[in-house]
């Protein structure tokens, strides 16, 4: 550190050594005046305290708003005689923008001693690049900083409107440039027109070609329509220099390289004849899908060492396929960052296939980086913050606007040193990593792009059901589903453009009865929903008189729908039924059904019986080589198979598979078993003949007789037993009762409700003289008595002759007295106040009488 660094920095300390001690000081002073409610009620009742204070208060704010705008935070002050909690309140914000400004401001100066191009956050405005730290570039940025928050928000908004305003498209560029489009439902026909850099057809090519579905073969013709190039690919070998170490070539400031906006056939031939002389070259593409129904390629951008072009292909679509020359060169290098859909969109819009591909994606996988975008990539070697507002931008737009070229340049100006950067970080983790990276993207090359089939049930995978549909329902979901496909096609619409999801959802539940229900339903109301509502309606009318019934879904129709959406079903194929696990022998030839299972296999490897290679799945992991397609693949040699093969059964071997450890688990249950068997003997010589004394809860269920120590005792139970044994069994339970209800009172015997039940009873059949005073002992009655009552009762009663005087006599209370909340009381000083209340009302009434 210089002399004058020291300096400065000694300096700087001072400061903030004085600082806080005159905090220290501020807040010991602040702590000797009086506390809210304690003294301060008591002095700011004198008026001269608190004009004072309210002096001093303004004072106060008036330096703060002053402190916090001098250095670019303006602080929002309290009124005067504000509350406490709002201080506090003020200052923490206030404290949380000095410290965001400061460590942005920080960051940027911290760039600028490296001599990178900085760039100031969106939200500051006119903010130039700094490539250097001088004493003007970083006053500028402190008078950046100190700019208001509120007029640079309402100018970045006027700036976005402006921005909307001007990216709205009139009409759509399929009309204004008279697209060819084709949305029918016929196989996907390739536009190349001549096939560039093509190798020498050989007679009886057989190219072999794995899927999801299985293995195919295809004889060359057919693989050539299917793709043009894929012999060409196949046969493709990396050039030694792409594999080999090289110097990093630094990429030049993007206001510094030449750039090209290519919108003529002139201008394109030219960037062919500039392609095909270079030896590599960065690719990107952008895309617009939401208001076409295959989607449409709005712009590409290339960018070699020395220069960036940007082709506008509205103008010269039918002409973009002559740049499938450089395309399919070999010798040429094309890097592109996530190309699986890049390849697709090139095929199809302008026939352009890519030979001798790199994709910076599959490498940052490679070499397991946290993140895999592009904007991280640019921003780990080249130290650029890539700006992403314009990533879903609608391309279609033109003229396209500064902005928007400067973001699409971006996307591949920085993309060849990247390449760079990842090609030297895979050579030095493995030169094997480099080339798997080449055959991962030679696996995208040979994608082929076809038209997206229509799917009747395809809702099932696009929309996530909230309910089981009934017939009716399911009926307008389908054909709803199928007309917003064919409005699509025939309009070149986005289906999700003509009727979104949650719409179509909506009409299918609710079924509305006329055009306003429709409407209702789609808000805001789409374009041709309005247009061909009453296609909607003739749809819904017909569902209406579908049979009712509660329909759901097949199991067929639900796995489908999860393969779609990515989800394994218990369904197998050839691909899915090879389990990568060393536990399964199905790989090998071991037959594990019919085999005789032996731990050890080098002792007894006679008896293990062996099944055709053609059973076992070694013929899907390895097909053999035959003479047809050994000149085409070139790829695995026979050693290197052999090798292979012996390498995968030696892991085989070490290994146990889960039917031999059925077996040893058998066995060592046999084992235990054996040795309990043989203790359980022991145990009983032990023991002998004699009477078992000890027992436990292992011991079976016995009956034993009880054994007593007195004979006299033992004698007499003998006795009873042999007694009883003449009797039948009724007599036996009559004798000897196996529950005696006498022993036990009712709250034992009966449960909370029977007990309940049977005093509800007894209340309901009390007899009334005990209510009266009689006794209720009554002497027994007879049989003869009871049945004179019982034809007494029988007769009608008759109230005359009957003797009522019982009824007469009153009845005491005994729970009169009781009167826990005093009720006699209130009810009699109720009665007093309601007399209390008339007498004055008629007291207190007075008459005006009107004066004649």
């Amino acid at each position: 550190m210089s002399e004058e660094g020291e300096e400065t920095t000694a300096a700087l300390r001072k400061q903030v050594e004085e600082l806080m001690r005159n905090a220290a000081g501020m807040v010991a002073t602040s702590n000797a005046f009086p506390k809210t409610g304690g003294e301060f009620e008591i002095y700011n009742s004198y008026p001269t305290y608190n004009a004072y204070m309210k002096r001093q208060e303004e004072r106060i704010n008036i330096v703060m708003s002053k402190l916090t705008k001098s250095i670019g935070c303006a602080m929002r002050v309290p009124n005067v005689g504000s509350s406490i909690q709002e201080y506090t309140e003020c200052v923490i914000e206030a404290q949380d923008n000095i410290a965001e400004r400061a460590s942005t401001l920080l960051e940027a100066l911290k760039k600028a001693d490296r001599d990178e191009v900085v760039k100031v956050p969106e939200f500051i405005l006119k903010a130039a690049p700094t490539n250097k730290k001088t004493e003007n570039e970083v006053s500028s940025a402190m008078r950046t900083f100190s700019a208001n928050i509120g007029s640079i928000l309402a100018q970045k908004f006027r700036e976005r409107r402006e921005e909307a305003a001007q990216m709205i498209v009139s009409e759509k560029p399929q009309k204004t440039y008279n697209l060819n489009v084709n949305n029918s439902i016929a196989p996907f026909i390739s536009k190349l027109n001549e096939k560039h850099h093509a190798i020498d057809k050989r007679k009886g090519i057989v190219i072999i070609d794995e899927d999801e579905s299985g293995k195919r073969e295809w004889n060359g013709e057919d693989a050539e329509i299917e793709h043009p190039y894929i012999a060409e690919i196949l046969n493709f070998k990396i050039p030694v220099s792409q594999l080999q170490t090289s110097s990093l070539q630094k990429f030049a400031k993007l206001q510094n390289t030449k750039f090209t906006m290519v919108d003529s056939i002139e201008k394109l031939e030219e960037l062919r004849d500039h392609l095909n002389s270079v030896t590599e070259f960065a690719v990107d593409l952008e895309h617009n899908e939401s208001r076409s129904y295959l989607g449409l390629t709005c712009l590409i951008q290339i960018s070699t060492r020395d220069a960036d072009f940007v082709i506008d292909p509205f103008p010269i679509w039918d002409q973009v396929g002559i740049l499938n020359e450089p395309f399919t060169n070999p010798k040429i290098l094309k890097v592109l960052h996530g190309s699986d859909n890049d390849v697709l969109w090139l095929q199809r819009d302008f026939g352009i296939h890519i030979v001798n591909l790199f994709d910076t994606y599959i490498a940052m996988k490679k070499l397991k980086y946290p993140k895999f975008s592009l904007a991280y990539l640019v921003s780990r070697f080249a130290a650029i913050p890539l700006d992403k507002q314009y990533q879903l931008a609608d391309w279609r737009a033109r003229p396209l606007r500064d902005a928007m070229l400067n973001y699409a340049r971006e996307d591949t100006h920085y993309l060849l040193y990247c390449y760079d950067n990842l090609r030297e970080s895979l050579i030095e983790q493995s030169e094997k990593d480099l080339k798997e990276v080449y055959n991962e993207c030679k696996d995208l090359c040979v994608k082929v792009y076809k038209k997206p089939a229509f799917n009747p049930k395809g809702f099932m995978t696009d929309i996530k059901f909230r309910f089981t549909l009934n017939s009716r329902q399911e009926y307008a979901l389908t054909h709803l589903y199928k007309w917003r496909d064919n409005i699509g096609r025939d309009e070149d619409e986005s289906p999700l453009f003509v009727l979104p999801n949650h719409m179509l959802l909506g009409l299918s539940e609710t079924l509305p009865n006329d055009i306003n229900g429709i409407y209702v339903c789609c808000n805001p109301l789409p374009y041709f929903v309005k247009q061909r509502s009453g296609e909607i309606l003739k749809i819904i009318k017909e569902a209406r008189d579908v049979k009712l019934e509660k329909k759901g879904p097949s199991n067929k129709e639900v796995e489908d729908a999860q393969e779609n959406r990515g989800i394994l079903n218990d369904r197998m194929d050839l691909i899915t039924s090879i389990l990568y696990s060393k536990l399964d022998f199905s790989h090998c030839k071991f037959d594990e059904e019919r085999g005789e299972i032996d731990i050890d296999k080098t002792e007894h490897s006679e008896y293990i019986s062996l099944k055709d290679e053609q059973m076992s799945l070694l013929s899907i992991l390895r097909p053999t080589i035959t003479s047809k397609n050994l000149g085409l693949t070139n790829v695995f040699e026979e050693e290197k198979r052999e090798k292979e093969r012996k390498s995968i059964l030696e892991k085989l071997d070490e290994w146990v598979t889960p039917y031999e450890c059925y077996k040893i688990v058998m066995k060592e249950k046999e084992k235990q078993e054996e040795i309990e068997r043989l203790e359980a003997e022991r145990l009983k010589k032990l023991e002998g003949d004699g009477p078992k004394t000890m027992f436990s809860h292992n011991d079976p269920t016995v009956c034993r007789k009880p054994v007593f120590e007195d004979d006299e005792i033992a004698k007499s139970g003998e006795m009873k037993l042999a007694g009883s044994g003449g009797k039948s069994d009724n007599e036996e339970e009559k004798d000897a009762p196996i529950f005696d209800e006498s022993r036990f009172s009712e709250d034992q015997i009966l449960s909370k409700k029977s007990l309940k039940r049977k005093r509800k009873e007894a209340r309901r059949n009390a007899d009334i003289s005990t209510v009266l005073g009689e006794s209720s002992e009554a002497p027994e009655v007879s049989e003869s008595t009871k049945k004179s009552r019982q034809e007494e009762e029988d007769e009608e009663f008759d109230y005359e002759k009957a003797d009522i005087s019982q009824f007469k006599k009153p009845v005491r209370d005994t729970n009169a007295e009781f009167d826990p909340f005093h009720q006699k009381f209130r009810l009699k000083n109720q009665s007093k106040k309601q007399t209390m209340r008339k007498s004055a009302n008629r007291q207190g009434t007075i008459n005006y009488n009107k004066k004649s």
